[in-house]
């Protein structure tokens, strides 16, 4: 009775001393990394990863099982030019030193780590770090490339440890180098490392010569090449490395000359290639909005951490809705759900995956597109560790004012100036999101999210409703006294709805969840030797490569707008046994594969379906390998 009496006398009060509104533009910050925890199926995913690929560079193959940066990597075989393993080894070392943090493994941080503290041990007098090849046999001293891979990994050991020789180490070393040196190529994507050194160390000639190279250098995307609007044909990830580039130099400096060239690049990227599974068209080199064309797995890493600094940068939550499209659909997607094997090229249809089935134009015929550990180029194998890790990093930011930022969403917890805060949910999956405080009480603006994509909202303050007047799409903070025990909890109504997906056909999603019909599949060990492997396959029997046939129709053309939400799972990992369905309705049409090993294109006329109407499930994007994603225009009876 005292309790119910209390809260009738006190509530109103403490609603009163609660204050929300649209968190203003203003730049967000990096930092809260070091103690954020995945949980729930996240933490399911992070551990799948440390146990498969990630863990095991033995079953990688070359360049993964060499010193990883403690010395000079040898060669194998006559596949590229010397820095190629370096940047390949170099990505993989940032994924996995990230994951090694996030899941607590002390000897993978160990492994990770080395190449790190050897570096820094063995950095040249005139400031180059790294070894003679990792640079280039013919100069040695001018491709920077594999180095502004390598800044990352760097930066997350700092990050963790505070060791103070990372900043200076890299500021004799970007010292070493002219601005038109910087310049030259994909050089330039040193800017991120020199931007961050410069505000590790305070040193304004880093951040000058980081413009003037920008500015003036010579590499695909320089700003001029902007100016008409014409979309660049660029190789697809070298963009998405560039695209970050005129942000942070904004992010820097404030002036809106840098924001002019960020938003016209990221519109040439994104805008002109942008596939609904939220990365961009590259096989190899950007492809337009064909929804035929797949791109590398390396796109989703190098995306998503480049749309990262926008988000920061600008406080606009329509990036964290892009970033968690490409990582909850295409990341899944693009691997087997024990994280044992993944694709180079992964496309939205899949009928066939084997390795004599990539149905892109580019190394048509070939293993790109096969579920596989290794890959004849290796960067994809390297790069997709970093994803998750990278999200799971920036799922919480600072608001340099003295506030925490819920960016992106998932189940994780964070402890943050003495505050603990638990996220429970299953987002992607479900909407709802429950946050729950504990740890110290106190003042704290708290900001979250509100998706651009819910087409309703409901906000609660331990339990009772906040009325908020903001739309969808805007960071909103509350400010109060926080207390151990309250909670917060978010509602986002999502609409499941047929869309059409740049003339080409349909697409069903949900929320941020693209959604697939999964195939029926035949699921074989691809024992074959192919010759473009150069001699690498896994040592460790437990990882193979796979093929994958159809086992079931494929052929279907949606039969109407109707989407039904049907209940799957109630419990068990997502991406295993997906909760939530969409029941739709289709017609079979002659759409047979392509020469009996390809997925064939789309049609380019709508096509007659024959018999009756049935009904299928589309299961999440992220749940298959084999997959229907866009259907065909069916023409109307």
């Amino acid at each position: 009775m005292r309790k119910v009496l209390w809260m009738a006398v006190w509530a109103p009060f403490v609603f009163a001393c609660t204050y929300t509104g649209t968190l203003q533009e203003q730049p967000l910050y990096e930092g809260v990394f070091p103690s954020v925890r995945a949980e729930g199926w996240m933490e399911t995913f992070l551990e799948r990863q440390r146990c498969g690929l990630s863990g095991h560079p033995e079953a990688l193959s070359y360049p993964y099982n060499t010193c990883l940066w403690s010395g000079e990597i040898p060669r194998q075989g006559s596949h590229g030019e010397d820095w190629w393993r370096y940047e390949q080894t170099a990505y993989y070392t940032d994924g996995l030193l990230k994951l090694a943090y996030l899941t607590r493994d002390d000897s993978l941080a160990a492994l990770a780590s080395r190449g790190i503290l050897h570096t820094l041990d063995h950095q040249q007098e005139n400031g180059l770090l790294g070894e003679e090849a990792s640079r280039s046999k013919t100069r040695p001293e001018r491709v920077m490339w594999p180095h502004a891979v390598f800044f990352r990994a760097m930066k997350t050991y700092f990050e963790k440890t505070g060791d103070e020789r990372v900043p200076l180490a890299l500021e004799k070393y970007y010292l070493h180098y002219t601005p038109q040196e910087i310049g030259q190529g994909r050089n330039v994507v040193n800017v991120e490392g020199m931007v961050w050194t410069w505000r590790q160390t305070g040193n304004r000639e880093l951040l000058d010569r980081a413009c003037e190279a920008f500015l003036e250098g010579e590499y695909e995307a320089k700003p001029a090449l902007l100016e008409s609007g014409e979309p660049l044909h660029i190789h697809g990830v070298t963009f998405c490395e560039y695209l970050k580039l005129p942000i942070i130099l904004y992010e820097a400096t404030r002036d809106s000359l840098y924001l002019g060239i960020a938003r016209r690049m990221e519109a040439n990227l994104s805008g002109y290639n942008l596939l609904p599974d939220g990365v961009p068209t590259s096989v190899e080199w950007v492809q337009g909005k064909d929804l035929n064309a797949g791109h590398e797995t390396c796109d989703i890493a190098d995306y998503t951490w480049s749309l990262g600094y926008y988000l920061m940068a600008l406080t606009d939550p329509s990036y964290a809705d892009a970033i968690e499209r490409a990582v909850f659909n295409a990341l899944p997607g693009a691997v087997t759900k024990d994280f044992k094997a993944l694709q180079y090229f992964s496309n939205l249809n899949q009928f066939i995956v084997t390795g004599e089935s990539d149905p892109n134009l580019y190394r048509r015929g070939s293993t790109w597109s096969a579920y596989r550990p290794t890959h004849e180029t290796e960067c994809c194998a390297g790069n997709v560790h970093r994803v998750m890790p990278n999200y799971i990093s920036r799922m919480w930011l600072d608001d340099g004012g003295g506030g925490l930022v819920a960016a992106l969403y998932g189940p994780s917890s964070v402890c943050y100036k003495g505050f603990c805060i638990q996220e429970e949910t299953s987002y992607p999956f479900g909407n709802d999101i429950l946050f729950a405080f504990s740890g110290k009480e106190g003042k704290l603006p708290f900001s979250f999210r509100i998706p651009g994509w819910a087409s309703g909202f409901d906000v609660k303050l331990n339990g009772r409703s906040l009325h908020l007047d903001s739309p969808e799409g805007k960071f909103i903070t509350v400010r109060r006294k926080w207390k151990r025990g309250d909670t917060l909890s978010l509602h986002f109504d999502a609409k499941p709805q047929r869309v059409d997906a740049e003339g080409q056909g349909y697409i069903v999603q949900r929320g941020p969840l693209l959604y697939s019909y999964p195939i029926p599949q035949r699921k074989e060990e691809d024992l074959k030797e192919y010759a473009a492997m150069n001699g690498k396959h896994s040592d460790n029997p437990d990882f193979k490569s796979w093929a994958f046939f159809p086992a079931g129709p494929f052929n279907y053309a949606l039969a109407g707008p109707e989407v039904e939400e049907v209940s799957l799972s109630n419990g068990g990992y997502p991406l295993d046994a997906p909760p939530v369905g969409l029941r739709v309705p289709v017609r079979e049409i002659d759409w047979p594969l392509d020469e009996g090993r390809f997925t064939p294109h789309l049609p380019s006329a709508p096509k007659k379906g024959r018999g009756e109407i049935q009904y299928i499930t589309l299961v999440p994007y992220g749940c298959t390998e084999l997959r229907l994603t866009v259907f065909p225009y069916l023409i109307e009876e």
